[in-house]
């Protein structure tokens, strides 16, 4: 049996979120040890899922983001506190450091991306002069085999994120619209894209068919699920019943006139000097 369906960006964002709690690994860190949440919009809706709560705000759970034309990111004292940390389910107040000196081997790390390629390698970008988070949570999880999750939708499907890679970092883009940046290519983590999280939630086989769309459905992917008629349906009723409809995340960008990001062709513009285009989403 077969069932076809398109996912806005927010929808496939809650479709992953719900996939990702699921995980054999996840429910056992929720157990038994720490859950490090890094920012990011689709990690804002995988804590929403974990701690069965709507306060965490996606538009306030990033630093850098895509919004308005352009790379971006949200002012400091607009984001909620970054990276969230769980032990045994409950928020502590503790540093990465921390967590993951308290060793505990069914320790997880979640840290969404911005790329993703045909061969699970998946790219992050980054801005920050020593590299932002990734070097903060990269090392532990690699030389103790910790589980690294990355979720990240279709939407960011791109055809090599090693090539990708090699022609960014920030001294070396001659001019940016938004702020320079390099991409870390992570070729070792556990990627959960919308297929992967159908396949944990429901057993099906899912295949990504089209992409892209207007009036709201920019990102937005068609997928083709099969398998079983029992799980067929059931994965049929779930996306009708607790995906369809998942409101986009309203943007929530710096404000160009106090921006920081020296770089970018915009710094310092007051409003009157920016191109309408730009302005959407601005913070005051």
């Amino acid at each position: 049996m077969r069932f076809a369906f398109t996912l806005t960006s927010a929808e496939s964002r809650r479709l992953i979120a719900k996939g990702v709690v699921k995980m054999p690994e996840v429910q056992a860190a929720l157990k038994n040890a720490y859950i490090i949440i890094a920012g990011g919009t689709t990690n804002a809706y995988v804590a929403q899922e974990l701690l069965s709560s709507k306060d965490i705000e996606p538009q306030r759970f990033t630093v850098g983001l895509s919004t308005s034309g352009v790379l971006c990111y949200t002012d400091a004292a607009k984001r909620h506190p970054i990276p969230m940390i769980l032990y045994k389910g409950e928020v502590v107040k503790k540093t990465v450091s921390e967590a993951f000196d308290d060793f505990h081997l069914e320790t997880i790390v979640i840290k969404g991306a911005n790329a993703i390629d045909p061969e699970g390698n998946v790219g992050v970008i980054t801005n920050a002069f020593n590299g932002g988070t990734v070097p903060q949570i990269i090392g532990t999880p690699t030389s103790q085999g910790l589980k690294y999750i990355t979720p990240v939708g279709l939407e960011k499907l791109v055809p090599s994120v090693k090539s990708a890679a090699k022609v960014t970092g920030a001294k070396l883009l001659n001019f940016t619209m938004g702020p320079s940046f390099g991409m870390f290519c992570l070729p070792n983590t556990m990627p959960v894209t919308e297929i992967e999280a159908l396949k944990t939630l429901f057993n099906v086989k899912a295949t990504h068919v089209a992409s892209g769309g207007i009036g709201g459905n920019e990102g937005a992917v068609t997928i083709v699920v099969e398998g079983e008629e029992k799980n067929v349906t059931d994965t049929l009723e779930f996306i009708k019943s607790s995906i369809k409809g998942e409101p986009a995340v309203p943007p929530l960008k710096s404000n160009c006139e106090t921006c920081s990001m020296k770089e970018c062709e915009f710094n310092g513009a007051n409003k009157a000097d920016q191109p309408e285009w730009l302005q959407k989403g601005q913070q005051d």
